[in-house]
């Protein structure tokens, strides 16, 4: 057997100790020995060894090791290690006890072999359906949209309408609700006869897309499907254009790859060779839980595989260390009928102080990737991909508690958030982030709303690849309320948009960014204030709209890399081997003075961005850089330098609703009438053209205000203006 020997003492391994008498080993002689001196004595710590040639029955040693790595944690003390052998153990493992801060418990792959802990068990017992659909009992049920199948270690797909490309769940096919009545949905593909569709589960993006939600089937006839689902917003209600597929019917098993549970039990699969199952390993999912360590601190875990099951820890679980592992289907749950804030069940689970998660690959999570809630915790050097897939209100790495800090680790394939922290005092440094956000819309490549971060640190970061309809995706975003955080030293592109703040967003201090994107570099949505907001020596790449209250000075705008400002060049992202680096310093969250420029009214002449206005009322961003959702007598005012006199507005506008108007008044919204344009039909609201109608009676600096008129909500959206 082999010994390890950390000194320590107290941990009850021998009765006797100060009697004088001959101490008797308590676990025998074989398995611990003693060195007594004067002061101390030395204790040994033991090895376990576990292997699936093994029984439980052995006494554990390399020669003669255990089968289950069950047995091996039920004897662990502190300091012990259980050596995992090769192979696939399909167990949920729980131990017993703890370590300690200077002796933990670890398990680990021995000598770098390929160890695999399951969640999933085999089905057997094939005979053929119909066609090439195979069927065999499947008693085991992890519950509405728990379950999966693999087939050689691919998990199928739920059998579904449309189908969709099996093995890539983060590009999923979908439908499109044609029109929306109520609770009915259109769309000429669901020609089947009345109530094929009843008791279907429909997945769907409703209203703005920000989550998915599931909703049940009630009735369906040969064009439509009416459902029942559970209203959570006005700007989560369906309509034309949504998203959505069907899942839950037998029926829907029509294509190679996929797979039906009925409720008597019996698994109905179409491999994806179309083949007969039982020349393949067929796995149904079983567990949840690979190592449940509620209620046990200091454990380590190295080097071991998860297939089909994660890692649960509660608040008890402080100093857990989870290092060099690689897990493929961690969590699975395709239900969620309401879905814009889900529990911390889903992925690698951290909820105890000061945990470690490293050097590991976390892939394939219906929901979180990571997610962790217990403070002073490292989330490190980690790729992470293809998680929350359904779409849910999560992030591929999500943070709930304050003090922790995720660095160096690279996320892709996330169907909302790349990294998700709403608490302070965040650390989010040196990620790569990249194809994010797609399923759902307006999602963040770093994401936080509603929350003060204290000096919360966003830096170093590199984001691309982010673009939806809707409200656009964006590389770094500071939602609804966000104040306090330092935002510095990052890298985007080709995102919609570089940065966001919306609404009350005071004391942030945004410097030496380099923001590419392919609207805004920097957008709001012109709510609120940004008193005490510092932005500077940023590189801007496109176009940037501020709300007031904001120190810009000394960005440097411009259509390529180049410039003296911005981000510069630094490495991010996991790497194959640790990341040593020196963290950079927190900075204050009251930000450095910067001298106020000299205010200068704008010359009416050069094409004002429409965002950029003095005043308004009842508008709002639009989502593509302009101010919409105007109303009748809905405006926006502007404080410009006419000059000598112009007699022509030119703006950039789009409306779907006929006779609009946008009127221009001088001093107020009822002020003198100077012109009018009536407004022409684009045919969408990002679908803006060029419309013109002569003013008179403007030269110097005057205040003129832009008041939308129509009888229908929705005027029409302003994206820009000049005056000629």
């Amino acid at each position: 057997m082999l010994l390890r020997f950390p000194c320590g003492q107290g941990l009850r391994l021998f009765e006797n100790a100060t009697s004088g008498k001959k101490p008797t080993p308590t676990r025998g002689a074989a398995l611990r020995a003693a060195v007594e001196t004067l002061e101390s004595r030395e204790l040994l710590s033991a090895n376990w060894f576990v292997a699936p040639s093994g029984s439980d029955t052995n006494s554990g040693s390399l020669s003669s090791p255990f089968k289950t790595i069950q047995r091996a944690a039920n004897l662990a003390q502190p300091g012990d290690h259980v050596e995992i052998r090769a192979g696939v153990y399909h167990e949920a493992v729980t131990p017993a006890h703890s370590g300690n801060p200077s002796a933990p418990i670890t398990f680990e792959a021995y000598n770098g072999e390929h160890v695999t802990v399951s969640g999933a068990d085999p089905v057997g017992g094939w005979a053929k359906y119909s066609g090439n659909i195979y069927q065999a009992s499947m008693p085991g049920d992890m519950g509405a949209g728990n379950n999966q199948i693999f087939v050689d270690g691919r998990a199928l797909t739920q059998a579904r309408w449309p189908n969709t490309t099996v093995g890539d769940p983060s590009h999923p096919t979908n439908a499109t609700m044609q029109s929306v009545r109520g609770n009915t949905i259109y769309n000429s593909s669901l020609n089947q006869p009345a109530n094929y569709w009843k008791g279907a589960i429909i997945h769907m993006a409703p209203g703005q897309g920000w989550d998915d939600q599931t909703g049940t089937v009630i009735s369906s006839a040969p064009g439509s499907i009416t459902i029942s689902y559970v209203w959570h917003s006005g700007y989560a209600v369906p309509k034309a254009g949504n998203p959505f597929y069907l899942f839950g019917k037998f029926q829907s098993l029509d294509a190679p790859g996929e797979w039906y549970r009925d409720p008597s039990g019996k698994l109905y699969v179409m491999t994806p060779g179309s083949d007969n199952p039982a020349g393949h390993d067929v796995e149904a999912k079983r567990r949840l839980y690979a190592f449940n360590l509620n209620n046990i601190h200091d454990v380590t875990i190295h080097g071991v595989n998860l297939f089909a099951a994660t890692i649960i820890t509660n608040a008890a679980s402080t100093d857990t260390v989870i290092n060099g592992i690689t897990a493929q289907y961690v969590s699975e749950q395709t239900i969620a009928p309401t879905a814009w804030w889900l529990p911390p069940y889903f992925g690698i689970i951290v909820k105890g102080a000061h945990s470690v998660v490293e050097n590991s690959t976390i892939a394939f999570s219906s929901g979180d990737g990571i997610v962790v809630s217990g403070t002073g915790s490292l989330i490190k050097n980690n790729v992470v991909h293809d998680t929350n897939y359904v779409g849910y209100n999560v992030g591929a790495i999500r943070v709930l508690t304050a003090g922790v800090t995720v660095d160096h680790n690279t996320v892709y394939n996330s169907g909302r958030h790349g990294i998700v922290s709403e608490v302070p005092h965040t650390t989010i440094t040196y990620n790569t982030i990249h194809d994010v956000g797609l399923v759902t819309t307006e999602a963040g490549g770093i994401y936080t709303q509603g929350i003060n971060g204290q000096g919360s640190v966003i830096a170093y970061n590199q984001i691309y690849n982010m673009h939806s309809g809707g409200f656009g995706q964006t590389a770094l975003f500071l939602d609804n309320n966000s104040s306090g955080w330092n935002v510095h030293h990052n890298i985007t592109w080709n995102v919609d948009y570089g940065l966001k703040m919306n609404f009350v967003c005071n004391y942030n201090n945004i410097y030496n960014n380099t923001l590419g994107a392919t609207l805004l570099s920097i957008n709001t949505n012109q709510l609120g204030n940004w008193n005490g907001t510092s932005i500077y020596n940023n590189l801007l790449l496109n176009r940037a709209v501020f709300t007031g209250g904001a120190r810009v000075t000394n960005n440097y705008y411009s259509s390529s890399s180049s410039g003296s400002a911005g981000a510069g060049d630094f490495a991010s992202g996991a790497s194959g081997t640790p990341v040593v680096i020196t963290p950079p310093p927190t900075p204050t969250p009251t930000p450095t003075p910067i001298p106020t420029p000299v205010p200068t009214t704008p010359s009416a002449k050069t094409k004002i961005d429409a965002v950029n206005y003095t005043g308004h009322s009842n508008v709002a961003a639009d989502g593509s850089g302009g101010v919409g959702y105007a109303y009748n007598n809905s405006w926006v005012s502007y404080k410009l330098d006419f000059g000598t006199g112009v007699s022509k507005l030119t703006a950039a506008l789009a409306a779907i609703h006929a006779n609009g108007k946008l009127e221009v008044h001088l001093g107020s919204p009822t002020g003198s009438l100077l012109g009018t344009i009536n407004v022409a039909v684009t045919g969408a609201w990002n679908k803006y053209t060029s419309q013109s109608a002569a003013v008179t009676g403007l030269k110097g600096v005057q205040t003129v205000y832009l008041v939308f008129k129509g009888a229908l909500p929705g005027v029409a959206n302003l994206s820009w203006l000049q005056f000629a």
